[in-house]
């Protein structure tokens, strides 16, 4: 029994310290090897303490100390370039201390569970190896002595754990509190360069402190200059070797540029139309991919020609950032060449993205080039900026240089785009509003940019046109994106495609999917809009890394109150009300067309089953959807309440509709098909919705009441106790001898109309004597789908027609026949 008890604690543990980490598992492997069977049951799972991560936690904390020390020795300091260093030391170290947490926590819970483990079978065995009262007296077993000592192990190495995690949180929490702190730095920093007057490049103070430093500035910016030729004549000065590689770098790159490039673009020209119909998605996919591949050919063939220079290998340090430098800003021109050659198309009209003609095409397909020069031109300023060590006024004449150049260039656009638009007018066509946008907006900011630069605020005109700069390609590429999702989501709803067709096999409907079509069009240029508001607000320095964390700062979760949203839940929320319509109507078809046939549940019962099970998925949905958004039960108290505060102004009634039909469901004192009588007016019911029902009347007319009414007030239903229609005639005629005949005729007209059921059969009986004639009361019932006042009318017309067969009286002489008891009494 001992020896069942202990395989059961082996085994118990060994599922319990199943998620420690696996080089935990290798040593303890490792360990197995060298114990005998007979020590293996406690020591098969000892935990060597970890030795690797206290150094590396030791390190960070004295980084950051080192970094603290350092951020309050430059308090006055307006080096924007050490700030970013400390700040990439610091975010480094957040992200470090944030690996530890994940790596370790794992570890940790798997202690815990391999204790709880140990605690229960030690419980279990305990109580099943107690000695009773009248056994004798046995030796004491050394397994409990091994267990207790290898649960203190594990207590051990988990506490070591925890403490572990408590230090990396601190550091992360210190890094986080840093990170903030040099942010802040930054943004003064930036903001007190921007309002910074200097000297207007108009004046001679402006001229004559770039004189003070010419000397200086010229030996720095020379240099820059002589370290990067340096690649290329060291190279060529070095033997026949390294001019055959330099040479063999630029064939390579011009082979890129001429011969691999247009191939493959080619190569996915024909494979883009082979597989994708023949829709825009053809024209924005391929202006995807010619960007990409511009900028791919742009980098590589600079990284090419670079490396053959052996730049890597080489002692210069400066000349190697330049070049780094270069090749970053080459990706970006290639992008830019590439993303509006795809949208101009001048060689090839039929892949043209914009809706323009030829000749607009060719008039402004000088412009992309422009574009890309400034953005190249730019990279080299920032270069020259930030490295060479150059005065504050030099670097203030590079970007007064650049900001003029730039709005000079950026001019050539609305220039270019008022040609098209008085061509445009000639010809009636109108050039739309974000025609007269760029053509009047952008020379306005562009002269704005040229007069700050003048007046002596140059940072800030500097700032300006690169924000234009930035906003301009973000703008283009989302635009892109945009319509590339767009053509993909009309494609792959599109009932009439392959796609399509294999999405109506699912049971959706095509008019569904060109709905959800529309919703996910909406969904995408909403989320378009939100990224070229993020890149508006951004600071726009063509740096991918430092927009990618602004970008995610807004998308991330925001605080609204005490209500948490982030755009990860929204999706998560629109996914979850998407998949929440296929599973509710799938679940109410199968119970419409599978279940309810097979049970004995009449209409009016199937309809009341599921309305019922509609209203509670529908809830349980948005309890999910909110509980997804972050609303607590808290929050949704609060709602509960503002709800009550506006039911007590105006939505009480709506609340009193909605609560009546659902006890006109449960209860159905009223079903459909039943035939009632509300405030005078007789119909029959069709449907039982939220805040109303819907009545048919006899002349197809229909009449809504509130499910309130219907409730609180007096309703007369007809087929209450019997679901079919009734109809009830009060016939006069004037003999008694007359009475049998026509008693006879109109069973005979009931029985024959198809209309009329069997049972309970149609009764012809005396209702009264009046002093002209007698009264028949004549009763039927008819079908559930039928109309009663058809039927009525039908009866009523047939026995006419055989009764002036065989009486030689006019029947229009005889009384009226009288259709109600109120009539009668009257």
């Amino acid at each position: 029994m001992k020896l069942i008890i202990r395989s059961f604690l082996i085994i118990s543990v060994m599922l319990g310290i199943t998620s420690l980490n696996s080089s935990y598992a290798q040593n303890t492997a490792t360990d197995t090897t060298k114990k005998n069977s007979s020590a293996a049951t406690p020591s098969i799972f000892v935990n060597t303490p970890d030795t690797t991560t206290q150094p590396q936690l030791d390190a960070m904390t004295k980084k950051l100390r080192n970094i603290s020390k350092t951020l309050q020795s430059m308090e006055k300091s307006e080096d924007r370039n050490a700030f970013k260093n400390l700040l990439s030391q610091v975010q480094d170290i957040s992200i470090t201390a944030s690996d530890l947490i994940k790596m370790l926590q794992p570890r940790l819970a798997g202690y815990t569970q391999a204790l709880q483990t140990l605690k229960s079978t030690n419980d279990s065995t305990t109580d099943a190896t107690t000695p009773k009262p009248d056994d004798k007296k046995k030796p004491v077993d050394n397994d409990n002595l091994e267990v207790n000592n290898y649960q203190q192990s594990l207590v051990k190495n988990r506490h070591d754990l925890q403490s572990k995690i408590q230090q990396a949180t601190i550091i992360q929490l210190e890094a986080n509190s840093q990170i903030s702190q040099i942010q802040q730095s930054i943004e003064n920093i930036q903001q007190v360069q921007l309002f910074t007057h200097l000297p207007s490049p108009l004046s001679g103070d402006f001229w004559h402190q770039i004189g003070l430093y010419h000397q200086a500035d010229q030996t720095r910016i020379s240099n820059i200059y002589t370290d990067f030729s340096s690649l290329f004549s060291q190279t060529w000065s070095n033997g026949t070797s390294s001019r055959l590689q330099m040479l063999g770098g630029i064939l390579g790159a011009l082979l890129i540029i001429f011969l691999a490039r247009p191939l493959t673009e080619k190569l996915i020209t024909k494979l883009v139309e082979k597989i994708i119909p023949p829709t825009r998605l053809r024209r924005s996919l391929m202006t995807l991919c010619a960007a990409i591949l511009s900028s791919i050919t742009a980098g590589v063939s600079a990284t090419v020609i670079f490396t053959s220079l052996g730049y890597q290998d080489s002692v210069n340090h400066s000349a190697f950032e330049f070049s780094q430098h270069i090749i970053h800003q080459l990706y970006f021109c290639g992008f830019i060449l590439g993303l509006y050659r795809g949208f101009l198309a001048v060689k090839s009209p039929q892949w043209r993205l914009l809706p323009i003609g030829d000749k607009t095409a060719k008039a402004i397909n000088i412009l992309p080039i422009i574009y890309a020069a400034i953005v190249f031109m730019l990279g080299v300023v920032n270069y020259i900026n930030t490295t060479s060590g150059v005065s504050v006024f030099a670097q203030q004449l590079c970007n007064g240089f650049f900001t003029i150049t730039a709005a000079l260039l950026f001019l050539a656009i609305p220039i270019k785009l008022r040609q098209i638009g008085s061509e445009r007018l000639t010809t009636g066509a109108s050039p739309g509003l974000g025609f007269f946008f760029v053509a009047i907006a952008l020379p306005i900011f562009c002269i704005i940019c040229v007069i700050t630069v003048l007046t002596g605020y140059i940072y800030l005109g500097f700032s300006m046109a690169v924000w234009l700069n930035w906003v301009a390609l973000v703008f283009s590429t989302l635009t892109l994106l945009k319509i590339l999702l767009i053509d993909i989501t009309n494609l792959f709803f599109d009932p009439d495609r392959w796609v399509g067709q294999k999405i109506r096999l699912l049971g959706i409907k095509p008019q569904s999917m060109e709905q959800l079509a529309t919703v996910i069009t909406g969904a995408i240029t909403v989320l378009t809009v939100l990224l070229i508001i993020a890149s508006f607000v951004s600071p726009g320095n063509f740096d991918l890394v430092l927009f990618a964390q602004h970008l995610s700062l807004i998308l991330q979760t925001q605080q609204i109150g005490n209500i948490t949203i982030s755009f990860g839940s929204i999706a998560q929320a629109f996914v979850i009300f998407i998949v929440s319509i296929y599973c509710i109507r799938l679940i109410r078809n199968w119970l419409n067309e599978k279940l309810f046939p097979k049970t004995t549940l009449d209409h009016a019962t199937r309809n009341s089953i599921d309305t019922i099970f509609n209203y509670c998925c529908w809830i349980i949905v948005a309890v999910v959807i909110l509980s997804t958004l972050g609303v607590t039960t808290q929050n949704i108290t609060w709602i509960v309440s503002a709800l009550s505060v506006g039911i007590g102004f105006g939505l009480q009634a709506i609340v009193q509709n909605f609560v009546s039909g659902l006890i006109l469901l449960a209860e159905r004192p009223v079903r459909l098909g039943d035939t009632v009588t509300v405030g005078g007016v007789k119909g029959t019911v069709k449907s039982i919705k939220v805040r109303a029902t819907e009545i048919q009347l006899s002349d197809f007319s229909t009449l809504i009441v509130p499910n309130s009414q219907l409730i609180t007030t007096s309703v007369q239903n007809s087929t209450r106790s019997r679901h079919m229609g009734l109809i009830s005639i009060k016939l006069p005629v004037i003999a008694p001898k007359q009475m049998e005949q026509a008693k006879l005729l109109i069973l005979d007209i009931m029985n024959n109309h198809p209309e009329v059921v069997e049972t309970p059969k149609p009764s012809v009986l005396v209702d009264s004597i009046t002093e002209i004639a007698l009264v028949i009361s004549i009763t039927c019932y008819v079908n559930p789908t039928s109309s009663t006042d058809g039927v009525k009318s039908d009866i009523l017309s047939e026995y006419l027609n055989e009764i002036s067969k065989i009486t030689t009286k006019d029947p229009v002489e005889k009384p009226a026949p009288e259709e109600s008891l109120a009539s009668e009494k009257k």
